[in-house]
């Protein structure tokens, strides 16, 4: 299922997607812009550890966050190069699952 979420320029949003394993697991978030291929954004093992952001997701911008049910992705300051499709994934038994499918649109702008 994917979910959509309108958001205005410049405000803060958090992207959560169900935790799909039942133990400590590496969790990842990707995106997908104009059917593209998916581009990694963090990724982080269990609730505790810390997340680490991928190549051109490093600066500040991005939150990865995680506890027992979710893992978030926060965004600050929300602009048209954010916009696109975001879904996490969950490494169990030697493969990645995917889990939920986030569209992040900016409200009034037709993207795609």
């Amino acid at each position: 299922m994917i979910t959509t979420v309108e958001v205005q320029p410049g405000e803060e949003v958090t992207l959560q997607c169900t935790n799909t394993s039942n133990h400590q697991t590496q969790a990842d978030w990707f995106k997908v812009v104009n059917q593209t291929k998916p581009t990694c954004v963090s990724s982080m093992f269990g609730s505790r550890g810390s997340a680490s952001f991928c190549d051109g997701f490093q600066n500040g911008k991005f939150i990865m966050s995680s506890n027992i049910t979710f893992v978030f992705l926060q965004i600050k300051e929300v602009n048209l190069s954010d916009v696109g499709l975001y879904f996490c994934g969950f490494y169990t038994n030697k493969h990645t699952v995917i889990s939920d499918a986030v569209e992040l649109r900016i409200q009034g702008k037709l993207v795609g």
